[in-house]
């Protein structure tokens, strides 16, 4: 049995337990319940106390660690930048869209009120910043400060910043830095798995609690929730076909045989590492591409391109708005734009890798963190299709960055 299904069992049984405690009205079965909700907010706080250094030993990493970024060639600088544009794209649409899909959830303002008066975290109680102050605040005066405020944005511009300028430090400090940072990396990352791996007692106890706070009705919303993040998923994956066709001149049907057998693979696994020999043999053999493309492009963005967490990201933002009925302030925008793209480099080789991270994009807008935990227990469906979508992200950049629309021979346009 996979962690993800005795995660859901347990959150089964936890909503279960807690609907049973408080039907009961017994002052013992009610003390226990208290406990064992403890309990459950211990495990969400160890998986919040990850968030920052893992998210900071990444980027460092994944910048300062790649080598020489000066001499990565237009190839690479070309790659890099249609991730950019595809994961802003994205983000944006999301942010448009995602906030009218997620109004029409029907949520009880009592259930409501109760989850705000369980948030150990803020939400949203102060106004929302204006353009000037959001912009001055991205530079923080005190990076160590900004982070044990929470203060994440600032956090993730310090280390952008940070990284790309190891990039330029002789090669032998380069590389002991990327080595110790990538070392908090790995130790991190064991720590989050061995946390991860306690997830079906987490999620009882945080589904007890909730039900003996909120009830059952969360149910409906939880399935609302997987519904139309797996529905964005899909409609984010799907347009990736247009914009490979448009890009390279590879037509849909095409690009679909290329990516089908790796989408196959991504899906039941949930593992882009598993899709990578599926997507070697769609690129070379399927689409024809050079070695620069399936040697360098497809690795490169095997180990940093997430396409589809930032949509997933802005999803989850406003079901989480939602359920505590906090209304996302239009000035926050940009900030969860901005997080939700920078936030995706992060995404770990941990299972539901994207969920715990989600913490700085769930910042940015003002809400509490205490929803990863419950994210997590209901995670499998979107997970397969948000590897799939990130599956076929990697594909569609490897051929839109491997050859220029001009440069694709005259007989594979026919054949496109």
């Amino acid at each position: 049995m996979s962690l993800g299904t005795k995660a859901v069992i347990g959150l089964v049984a936890g909503l279960a337990a807690g609907a049973g405690c408080a039907a009961s009205g017994q002052p013992a079965l009610l003390a226990i319940g208290a406990a064992i909700d403890v309990g459950g907010t211990l495990w969400i706080n160890a998986i919040l106390m990850t968030i920052l250094p893992l998210v900071v030993s990444k980027i460092v990493v994944s910048i300062a660690g790649s080598g020489d970024t000066q001499n990565l060639g237009r190839v690479g600088w070309r790659a890099g930048a249609i991730m950019m544009a595809l994961l802003t794209a994205t983000g944006a649409a999301a942010a448009v869209v995602m906030p009218a899909v997620f109004a029409w959830l029907p949520m009880a303002p009592s259930a409501s009120a109760a989850l705000r008066a369980g948030a150990a975290s803020p939400v949203a109680s102060t106004a929302a910043p204006t353009v000037a102050q959001w912009i001055l605040a991205l530079v923080p005066t005190n990076p160590i400060r900004a982070a044990a405020d929470g203060a994440i944005i600032p956090v993730l511009v310090f280390s952008v910043a940070f990284a790309v300028a190891a990039t330029r430090i002789p090669a032998a400090l380069r590389d002991a830095l990327a080595t110790a940072f990538r070392s908090i990396d790995a130790t991190i990352t064991v720590l989050l798995q061995w946390i991860v791996a306690l997830s079906p007692l987490g999620v009882f106890a945080l589904g007890l609690g909730l039900a003996m706070r909120v009830g059952v009705g969360i149910v409906g919303a939880l399935g609302y929730y997987i519904v139309v993040s797996s529905l964005a998923l899909v409609a984010a994956t799907l347009a990736l076909y247009l914009v490979v066709w448009i890009g390279a001149g590879v037509s849909p049907r095409r690009f679909a045989r290329a990516a089908a057998p790796a989408q196959t693979v991504a899906f039941s696994t949930h593992s882009s590492m598993a899709s990578l020999p599926a997507m070697l043999e769609g690129a070379e053999v399927r689409l024809g591409l050079s070695e620069t493309a399936t040697g360098f492009v497809l690795p490169l963005s095997l180990a940093v391109f997430k396409y589809s967490s930032p949509i997933w990201f802005i999803a989850v933002t406003c079901f989480v708005a939602r359920l505590y009925e906090v209304t996302l302030d239009p000035s926050r925008t940009i900030a969860i734009v901005v997080a939700a793209v920078v936030t995706s480099f992060t995404v770990g080789g941990v299972p539901s890798g994207a969920v715990v991270v989600v913490a700085p994009v769930l910042a940015a807008a003002g809400l509490p963190l205490e929803a990863v935990g419950l994210l997590l227990a209901v995670d499998p469906i979107p997970n397969a299709f948000r590897t799939v979508g990130n599956v076929t992200g990697m594909l569609a950049v490897t051929v839109l960055a491997g050859r220029a629309p001009a440069n694709v021979p005259a007989e594979r346009r026919k054949t496109a």
